[in-house]
């Protein structure tokens, strides 16, 4: 089983075990040949023929039986369904978002292999992927990877890192328009769709091609790069060594975390159409579990079709197991409210026994979109901790909606990341207009003349906001928000990521500034997003050099952008 399961999943294994068969038949069939040589006793030419004629009667019946036998044989492997073989798995960092779709003829495979013609989509976070060649890749969001062969791999978009070892020399990977195949080495590709697609070396050697062009290929080693440019020439850039991680943080478990157990299935006779839920216990007499149109949740899940629902103060927890004493975590999760007239509700999640609680500032309304909630650094006791989320009524028959819960290592929360408060009248906005500056009134942000808080459907003509109802706008050149952020670890990695669009007639550029100095997104530090559709934004890494740092967004010209859902990511310490 092993040698079959190394033959089909190495090239290089089924030539040299093919030599092997040869090299074994010649040397059996010498040595047949060599001992026929030897004498042998006279035997009567009458005695002989006589053997010789029982002999062929008896070996034709047992090869007509023979003949039954493995035609029979033949027909039962070619009913069997034949499976490919796994050329690859993978493993899925904190908070990262996910899909798997197989070929046809690889239904077997399970959700973290991959094989021939698998597709791995990641939408958010990273995860990395081991191949059986010995080749390990870590991979951004977003980002497609489609595995074309066993040892070439289909980028069309990402950014990600490859280290390969000495044996798989010739692993290669294809962007939409770029072929790199590697001689030994580590190396990093950024493919954006519509964007630039780039080759930054960071050890060891890759050969870079243009697809479909005659041109030959280019050589780079260690410390160099190539950018496709919009006229299909390479142009050579530096290596970026820091622009890619190499590692991540694996993701902590938790249990049902989209509340999709038990299913509720609509169509089922059942007026209630909630219940409790699976792996959460709770408290109160309204918690529990509600599909879609039921009676709690009559909007969109976060994730599937699912969410739960904590009535007056009502709490879920469940035991999470996995996690270092030494250091802090983060809870997030998104949640909305059910919506009846006058209903506001409240949260608040814990790590217990010994971290504390974390309370966001504002109140939950109904949203468009559930949104998104990241505590502030939390503790633990020990390896365990019980995890909790709570609710409580501030007004009318309120339901909180929860969805989508995570841990991950602990990353500063920033308030009202997605600019949801002050809430807007149902397609309203409010700026702030000229040259000076306010501090909305329930808002975390102090704005700057042209900056301000968008709803759904106002006269700015926004998409709609990627969490919650609302969205920060920057209305043409000098147009800024800005927020002191707490809760960063003193020499700790981290990257910020955010959604932004353009308005239709025009988009502003912006910079992104933490602490006062810049923050780049692949290489650039001037932010230019797509006209009509939101765009997901993450930053290079950057080491935390205070505590509290302010984070500041401002357009550098006219236009006019939308920026929403704002939050830190905690990037992994090597070999973390």
């Amino acid at each position: 089983t092993r040698l079959d399961a190394e033959l089909c999943a190495c090239r290089e294994a089924r030539e040299l075990y093919q030599q092997l068969a040869l090299m074994h038949f010649n040397l059996k069939e010498q040595a047949t040949a060599h001992s026929g040589l030897e004498k042998v006793p006279v035997i009567p030419i009458e005695r002989l023929l006589s053997k010789q004629r029982r002999a062929m009667a008896r070996n034709s019946l047992i090869a007509a039986a023979a003949v039954v036998l493995l035609s029979a044989l033949v027909l039962w492997i070619r009913m069997i369904p034949q499976a490919s073989a796994t050329l690859g798995e993978f493993r899925v960092g904190s908070g990262a978002v996910f899909s798997v779709e197989h070929a046809e003829t690889n239904d077997s495979a399970t959700d973290k292999e991959l094989c021939e013609g698998s597709r791995l989509q990641l939408s958010e976070g990273t995860l990395e992927v081991t191949f059986v060649s010995g080749v390990r890749c870590v991979l951004e969001g977003p980002a497609d990877l489609e595995l074309l062969a066993d040892n070439r791999v289909g980028l069309p978009e990402g950014s990600a890192w490859f280290e390969v070892p000495a044996a798989a020399v010739g692993f290669t990977v294809e962007t939409r328009q770029l072929s790199i195949v590697d001689l030994g080495t580590r190396f990093g590709v950024v493919a954006r769709a519509g964007q630039e697609q780039e080759v930054h070396v960071i050890e060891g050697a890759v050969e870079v091609a243009i697809l479909n062009s005659e041109g030959t290929g280019q050589q780079l080693v260690a410390g160099e790069g190539r950018r496709l440019e919009a006229n299909g020439e390479l142009s050579k850039i530096e290596a970026q060594i820091d622009r890619f991680p190499t590692s991540f943080h694996e993701s902590i478990e938790i249990k049902n975390p989209d509340f999709e157990a038990p299913r509720m299935n609509p169509d089922e006779a059942d007026p209630v159409g909630y219940g409790l839920i699976t792996n959460w216990a709770s408290s109160g007499p309204g918690v529990g579990v509600s599909g879609l149109a039921q009676p709690f949740l009559n909007q969109p899940a976060h994730r599937g079709d699912h969410a739960a629902f904590i009535q007056g103060s009502g709490a879920i927890w469940q035991s999470v197991s996995g996690l270092d004493p030494s250091k802090l975590y983060t809870v997030t999760y998104f949640v909305s409210e059910r919506g009846l007239p006058g209903a506001v509700s409240s949260t608040s999640v814990s790590l217990s026994p010994g971290g504390g609680s974390y309370r966001p500032r504002d109140p939950v309304v109904r949203t468009d979109a559930f949104r998104r909630v990241v505590s502030g650094p939390l503790k633990v006791s020990g390896s365990t901790t019980n995890l909790q989320i709570s609710g409580n009524t501030r007004a009318g028959d309120a339901a909180l909606l929860v969805d989508s819960v995570s841990v991950s290592r602990a990353v500063p929360s920033v308030a009202d990341g997605g600019f949801e408060s002050p809430v807007q009248p149902s397609g309203a906005f409010k700026q702030i207009s000229g040259q000076g500056d306010a501090v909305f009134t329930d808002s975390a942000w102090r704005v700057v003349g042209g900056g301000g808080i968008s709803a759904n459907g106002s006269a700015f003509g926004p998409p709609p906001a990627t969490e919650g109802s609302q969205a920060a706008v920057l209305q043409n050149q000098g147009a800024g928000f800005s927020a002191m952020v707490s809760g960063f670890e003193v020499g700790a990695r981290y990257k910020l990521a955010f959604s932004s669009a353009g308005r239709v007639g025009g988009a502003a550029p912006f910079e992104v500034k933490l602490g006062g100095a810049p923050l780049n997104f692949d290489g650039d530090q001037s932010l230019l997003p797509a006209v009509g559709s939101y765009t997901l934004f993450t930053s290079a890494g950057f080491v935390a050099t205070e505590r509290d740092l302010m984070l500041s967004f401002g357009a550098t010209a006219e236009g006019a952008s939308f920026i929403d859902d704002l939050r830190f990511q905690f990037v992994a310490e090597p070999g973390d």
